[in-house]
């Protein structure tokens, strides 16, 4: 990793990735059926917390060196310490592997490396990551879905749109968790999927089209103008802001 993420991002974010996990996970775990969750990028354990809270128990997390071990959301056995631009070897398989919103965090040249370390360990994977014009702290490579669908594809693994559809109205989950979200799946993963995954199928050739509200559109096109370190500094503005007010109402 290119930059260290504190406590005080990870007291941002862990709020709305709890609330955005519970909802999604309500969603997904019915058509998947799952009992091990592999997490790359899962800074304290936020969604893992969720997924044990929905009886997923067997759960890995993986993070950089920089996350405050006294701080994790999960038992401490379940987290690993590895750098995610350098491929994550478990020695296992999971029945989903995820990673969102982590991505646009590393260099463009560690994409394909993310997506293998994935592919690796589940025949099912989660996946989500900043879209161009995003904004964030240090997002250095936001990239359209079809960046990382083509990275699956290569893979063997075909991209399912049914998340999207269920939750672009969900308010209680993050714009970026429920515009972004796609399941990619490859032969083996596709076998036992239900019919209303199978049928969000997006055929191969077709690419994966950015989602959003229009005021999310409007949003990101503003973004998109931006030098990349006045983008950095309001999300850190903005994360601060929002990380003292949680702190506040936890006291």
């Amino acid at each position: 990793m290119t930059h260290i993420y504190n406590n005080q991002f990870f007291d941002y974010i862990d709020g709305g990735a709890r609330a955005s996990a519970r909802r999604m996970i309500g969603l997904i775990r019915p058509w998947l059926g799952m009992q091990s969750v592999l997490d790359l990028g899962c800074g304290r354990g936020a969604w893992l917390a969720e997924w044990i809270k929905a009886g997923v128990t067997d759960v890995t997390g993986v993070d950089g060196a920089y996350v405050d071990r006294t701080a994790l959301l999960v038992p401490g056995h379940a987290f690993l310490a590895a750098d995610l631009t350098r491929p994550v070897e478990t020695g296992r398989r999971f029945d989903l592997a995820q990673s969102l919103e982590v991505g646009e965090h590393l260099p463009e040249t560690a994409s394909a490396t993310l997506v293998d370390s994935l592919t690796r360990a589940s025949d099912r994977v989660l996946f989500s990551a900043a879209v161009n014009g995003q904004g964030g702290e240090f997002h250095v490579n936001e990239q359209p879905l079809s960046f990382w669908q083509d990275l699956f594809a290569a893979q063997g693994y075909t991209a399912f749109d049914c998340i999207r559809p269920n939750l672009r109205h969900a308010g209680d989950v993050e714009p970026w968790y429920r515009y972004n979200t796609v399941l990619y799946v490859n032969a083996a993963g596709r076998a036992g999927l239900p019919q209303q995954v199978l049928e969000r199928e997006i055929p191969a050739g077709t690419a994966l089209e950015n989602a959003g509200s229009l005021g999310w559109r409007m949003r990101r096109s503003v973004v998109s103008f931006l030098p990349r370190p006045a983008v950095t500094r309001i999300a850190q503005v903005r994360a601060a802001a929002i990380a003292r007010q949680a702190r506040r109402q936890e006291a």
